[in-house]
């Protein structure tokens, strides 16, 4: 593979470039404008994502609160297009309030996650600053403090690309009356662009009690061809007797590949990047925006790993496992699937 990329805090590089991957996968050789230039350009947080340099910038806000259904639109775009950054605001930090995502009709929402939870607040932990390369989360308790009446809820921002050839829906759903403010910048394109036909995909899931040490969770399982863009894990440690990152680590079977595994960690900070447990840092593609370490046998905390620069594809199918020892696990995985067009 021969690719050009623009990664986030990179440099801005707009040219000609060919990606030639295996069956299955994607191929994009675009051709330069008269001008001579590119006419797609990468997407910095998942960049096998190529998207058209043609289009009208547009912009969708709005206010809800939920009435008796427990249902809100927030927006119904029409494609073909891409949602570039996505901003919500909630007022309380304990409305649990439901994320869906929708996109060119699909009979099932291609996302459907706590919203918390798919911006990297895990477990129903008080918001934290979140900072990667696929969202941000920017809480304000100093406001709160100093001011009673100004809640202090973050700012959920949200970087992962949504492309969508004939229309996308973003709903809210949890109880009557809760609040949520959202403002969706996107790029409208012209009719008969050649658009990516990668789909964002999330799949949430929440384990109160995993199983014991030598078994395994399972985190996501696709059918169909993609690839992973990352995935987010929280941890609040029930076992205590050994450090809660001893657990084998992630296992992720690729095209119906079981053994030897495709890809195999280690143990939970191997995964992430780090060594000997977990310290508080944040970077683009790994990082830890939780973290509770009261001794070596009683630490929970929160990770996170985007494989923006090193992304594992899939032609048929994919699971991810991921070892378990009896703690609470909450785990998001993020995928782009293939849309059959």
């Amino acid at each position: 593979m021969s690719l050009i990329r623009w990664i986030a805090g990179g440099g801005f590089v707009l040219a000609v470039y060919f990606v030639t991957v295996s069956a299955g996968q994607e191929q994009v050789s675009p051709e330069p404008s008269p001008a001579g230039e590119s006419t797609t350009f990468q997407d910095p947080a998942v960049p096998l994502i190529a998207l058209p340099t043609d289009f009208d910038s547009r912009r969708a806000k709005k206010e809800v609160r939920l009435d008796h259904t427990g249902v809100a639109e927030l927006v119904n775009l029409q494609g073909p297009g891409c949602i570039r950054h996505a901003w919500f605001l909630t007022i309380n930090n304990q409305d649990k309030l439901t994320l869906e995502i929708t996109v060119d009709g699909a009979e099932q929402p291609q996302v459907r996650a706590p919203l918390h939870s798919f911006f990297g607040v895990m477990q129903d932990r008080e918001p934290y600053f979140v900072d990667c390369a696929a969202f941000a989360v920017f809480p304000n308790p100093e406001a709160s403090q100093k001011d009673p009446l100004i809640p202090g809820t973050p700012g959920y921002n949200l970087f992962l690309p949504i492309p969508f050839l004939k229309s996308c829906q973003i709903r809210v759903l949890g109880r009557e009356g809760a609040f949520l403010g959202t403002v969706v910048d996107w790029h409208r394109y012209p009719e008969k662009s050649r658009l990516t036909s990668y789909r964002l995909h999330a799949e949430h899931r929440r384990f109160v009690e995993t199983p014991p040490r030598g078994k395994t969770i399972e985190m996501a399982e696709v059918r169909g061809g993609g690839f992973i863009a990352g995935f987010v894990t929280g941890y609040l440690q029930k076992n205590k007797s050994d450090m809660v990152f001893h657990t084998g680590g992630i296992r992720i079977h690729i095209d119906e590949t079981t053994e030897p595994y495709t890809i195999e960690g280690n143990n939970v900070e191997d995964d992430y990047g780090f060594t000997w447990g977990f310290n508080g840092q944040q970077t683009r593609w790994i990082g830890c925006p939780s973290h509770q370490n009261r001794g070596r046998n009683d630490q929970d905390g929160v990770f996170y790993r985007f494989f923006g620069p090193d992304p594992i594809a899939f032609r048929s199918s994919m699971k991810f496992l991921a070892g378990s020892r009896g703690d609470d696990m909450e785990t998001v995985v993020y995928y782009y699937k293939r849309a059959i067009q």
